[in-house]
């Protein structure tokens, strides 16, 4: 089974690397460094929602709030910039609000047994209303050039928020491959009758899940509006579909218990990288969410697939 899974995974890469060495010979300047590393600098707040899905795409949950989260945790950074508080302490409280709206989610989520798509969205839907309030429905600019230069300094050429990406993705990486509670993570999606019964507290994992998910919604948030050098309350609307749709592409299984954190900031880029082709063919961003939602289909449709014929070979043998 683990040659099979193996295989598939680096079919799936070459197939991408075709399709964008064909998409970089119809495009002028697609491949040139800077192209590249603007695409880095675009996709590294995808991957950091793409890793925060992941974790709770493993368990069999979902996070609907996400852009939510984004928009009212950086506006909270950024008005506590604007009233004088140093860059690192806005930032660092954003993103344990972010922490504080995760574990709600995981409490939810566990405690009172509300269904992850619910009560994410409603608490997506409340700090989205809290951002508009907030920010009295208008965006706020103006923070200091250090908060600015987050977004958009450049390191040896490579931009900065693709660093922080780079240390979270080790973060989770080592989260999930080198813990005890990454190990529950997986068996959690996998069988949670199972993990009960071996004396694993399932609720424990599930916050965990749902609280690092908010942590790492916040700080995509926070970095995004540090880019643009502005925080609109809506900032984050379409990060759900980018975050899951990334996750999937990458393999996590929507049925949960199989993803790799790397194969998700490798969805990201992909999908970084067609928005990109797309639009320097001059593809309208409408036509741009119907070929990314299309392709979700298609990856969740072949994961199931597969999974079935996993499970009736099991059944056979």
């Amino acid at each position: 089974m683990k040659k099979v899974r193996f295989k598939k995974k680096y079919i799936f890469i070459l197939v991408v690397v075709a399709a964008f060495i064909i998409a970089g010979s119809f495009i002028p300047n697609y491949f040139t460094f800077n192209n590249i590393m603007n695409v880095t600098r675009q996709s590294s707040t995808i991957a950091i929602c793409a890793l925060a899905m992941t974790l709770v795409l493993i368990i069999k949950g979902i996070d609907l709030g996400t852009g939510g989260v984004m928009a009212f945790c950086a506006m909270i950074s950024g008005m506590l910039m604007l009233s004088g508080f140093p860059v690192l302490l806005a930032i660092l409280i954003g993103m344990a609000v972010g922490l504080v709206i995760g574990v709600l989610n995981g409490l939810l989520v566990s405690k009172i047994k509300i269904p992850a798509f619910i009560a994410t969205y409603v608490t997506g839907q409340i700090t989205l209303g809290m951002a508009l309030v907030i920010g009295q429905g208008r965006s706020i600019s103006g923070m200091p050039a250090s908060y600015q230069a987050i977004g958009n300094t450049l390191i040896l050429g490579i931009p900065v928020n693709t660093y922080i990406m780079l240390v979270f993705l080790g973060v989770t990486t080592v989260i999930l491959k080198n813990t005890r509670m990454g190990k529950h993570i997986y068996a959690l999606g996998g069988n949670e009758t199972t993990l009960k019964m071996e004396g694993v507290n399932v609720d424990k994992v599930k916050v965990f899940s749902f609280a690092l998910c908010g942590l790492y919604a916040a700080l995509a948030g926070i970095l995004l509006s540090a880019q643009m050098n502005t925080v609109h309350p809506t900032q984050g609307s379409t990060y759900q579909l980018d975050a899951v749709a990334a996750s999937v592409i990458g393999g996590v299984s929507m049925l949960g218990g199989e993803g790799k954190a790397w194969m998700s900031v490798l969805g990201a880029l992909i999908i970084g990288f067609l928005r990109n082709a797309l639009d320097m063919l001059g593809i309208h961003p409408y036509f741009q969410n119907l070929a990314i939602g299309a392709a979700i289909i298609i990856v969740v449709g072949i994961s199931v697939y597969n999974r079935n014929k996993e499970l009736e070979a099991a059944k056979v043998f």
